[in-house]
């Protein structure tokens, strides 16, 4: 074989293997002193809420090629036995999709294309990562390279999830496949005691699109009205 041939052969092998190596790497956690692990702990559960809430957004969803659409979302869940149910409605309040999971996920009603198959079940996906304490194991607590603080879940699937709180109290939230690609961001604005006045989740790979959660209303719920009635869903905000 040529001498010049085999060169770029194996430049082109290495090349390879380090864009695979690079791309398959999580960002890299530095451990904390075990004095300041109950802090990072703390730190970690910012996010998410101890009680049952309700949550109403205008939710801006923006495609890759550009187009734009505006719904009204009612989110209403329960940390402790993590319950949440989802409505999305018109802003005329005509409900396009509601549904909740509960140990799996019940749709309730679905209209065109809410009732695309698998809808249900990345909508709720989405849901419950930006509203719920992942589900799965701990794996690593500290911080990233600018002082953020970070925890890191392993859960179903070989998955990750970072749950990374900046110095401002502001959140990230980022989910990775089995292979460490990146396929969800959520990010946080205009924090107010705990509750974001805007939210928005970037969805990447095979399905990419984003969506913008903009506050209407958040408020804490009793134990009979977790089970959200869409048609009175904004009667108390009208």
């Amino acid at each position: 074989m040529n001498p010049f041939a085999l060169y770029k052969r194996c430049f082109l092998i290495m090349m390879t293997a380090f864009f695979i190596i690079s791309c398959s790497r999580l960002p890299v956690i530095k451990p904390v002193d075990t004095p300041m692990a109950q802090d990072t702990m703390r730190r970690c559960h910012l996010p998410f809420l101890d009680i049952p809430y309700r949550f109403i957004h205008a939710i801006e969803v923006v495609f890759p090629n550009g187009r734009t659409g505006t719904v009204v979302g009612v989110t209403v869940f329960d940390p402790a036995t993590k319950t949440i149910q989802s409505v999305i409605m018109t802003i005329e309040g005509f409900v396009l999709f509601d549904a909740i999971d509960e140990k799996g996920v019940r749709v309730n009603r679905a209209v065109p294309p809410f009732n695309a198959e698998h809808f249900a079940g990345y909508m709720m996906d989405d849901v419950r990562l930006i509203f719920l304490n992942p589900d799965g194991r701990l794996s690593d607590i500290g911080v990233f390279e600018d002082g953020s603080t970070v925890c890191r879940y392993y859960v179903k699937q070989n998955r990750v999830i970072d749950v990374i709180v900046h110095k401002d109290n502001t959140w990230e939230i980022r989910r990775y496949s089995d292979s460490n690609e990146l396929l969800r961001k959520v990010m946080t604005f205009s924090l107010q005691d705990r509750i974001p006045g805007m939210v928005e989740l970037n969805a990447f790979g095979f399905r990419e699109y984003t969506l913008r959660l903009n506050l209407i209303n958040a408020e804490p719920v009793s134990s009979e009205e977790l089970r959200l009635h869409p048609d009175n869903a904004l009667e108390d905000d009208e």
